[in-house]
């Protein structure tokens, strides 16, 4: 029994050619199909990859890298910035746009004004970063990205806040020796935060604002525990004290008395803006512990500071045990 041929060989002669023909046609297009889209791919990966070494050329400060497949050696963008102007080459990161590519007479005007800029450098001020010019009509901003007129309430709570830290600056530098700088250092970071959180109202700003800016109890628990650990190094407080004891005590009296004017502010913002049981507590408990610190601080300095109203000021001995 003979196998039965196919259509298209029994036609023979230019039918049949024709045909064959274009069955390995529409196979040579599928597979180019396939090609197309490996080609494709690796095109991509191979652009990503050059970007990887561009990039990281410029972190380093190269001016060229070395392409993998080429081997050819490339010119970074900063290569380019440095040179000051397009070379009219079709550079593969040229920062100029390609600007002078065709165009000799560009280069050329390009290369001398560059030359002369090297040979004569200008060095224009820079605009300082510390002014801004949009409080100059009397208004600043919050976190939150509200504008308030300066004399709001909010930033005279905010400059309490910080004249306090400010004072605590000065403090922590009388206090080199005595074991509260790292314990000032600490409250100063905290007062910063105290200043974040007056300048994001809880009411009006946005969510993540406020979770980043709000205040725990545990922190207010640090500084209780803080609190009596210096007490329990000092004799007991059973009189008035003054606002004295040395230099290092007495600039942190004066923090004290700024920090309880912060509270003050704070309390008539409230009424406002409120501000939050944990962020009044806190305010409350470091005035507490910079009285604290005072008497500390004169303590080791071996100072008296209690008030004796029989005999006016205090004499400076020793209050040591």
């Amino acid at each position: 029994m003979r196998r039965a041929v196919p259509v298209q060989l029994a036609l023979g002669g230019i039918g049949g050619v024709a045909a064959v023909a274009a069955c390995v046609y529409i196979k040579r297009r599928r597979l180019g199909g396939k090609m197309a889209k490996s080609s494709t791919t690796k095109s991509k990966q191979a652009l990503l990859d050059i970007e990887a070494l561009h990039m990281s050329a410029l972190a380093t400060g190269e001016e060229t890298y070395t392409d993998p497949e080429t081997k050819y050696t490339v010119f970074t963008a900063l290569a380019h910035n440095r040179r000051g102007y397009c070379c009219g080459s079709n550079c593969r990161h040229c920062p100029y746009g390609h600007a002078n590519v065709g165009k000799p007479e560009n280069i050329r005007r390009d290369r001398l004004e560059a030359k002369e800029k090297k040979a004569n450098p200008t060095v224009k001020p820079q605009k300082a970063s510390v002014y801004t010019r949009t409080g100059d009509k009397g208004t600043s901003g919050l976190f939150s990205g509200e504008r308030r007129p300066k004399d709001d309430l909010v930033f005279e709570a905010l400059g309490a806040v910080d004249e306090c830290n400010s004072m605590v600056g000065i403090s922590l530098e009388y206090c080199m020796e005595n074991g509260l700088k790292e314990h000032l250092e600490k409250v100063q970071g905290k007062l910063m935060d105290v200043g974040s959180y007056i300048a994001t109202p809880r009411d009006t700003s946005a969510p993540d604002k406020v979770n980043y800016t709000k205040f725990t109890e545990s922190e207010v628990e640090e500084v209780e525990k803080l609190i009596d650990d210096l007490n329990s190094r000092m004799p007991k407080c059973r009189a008035f004290v003054l606002p004295t004891g040395g230099l290092a005590a007495s600039h942190l009296h004066m923090a004290r008395t700024i920090c309880r004017r912060c509270e003050r502010v704070m309390v008539r913002l409230n009424k406002e803006q409120p501000q939050g049981e944990v962020v009044m507590k806190y305010i409350n408990r470091l005035s507490d512990l910079l009285f604290v610190m005072a008497r500390y601080a004169a303590h080791k300095d071996g100072r008296e500071d209690v008030w004796r109203p029989d005999r006016g000021l205090p004499k400076p001995t020793s209050l040591r045990q």
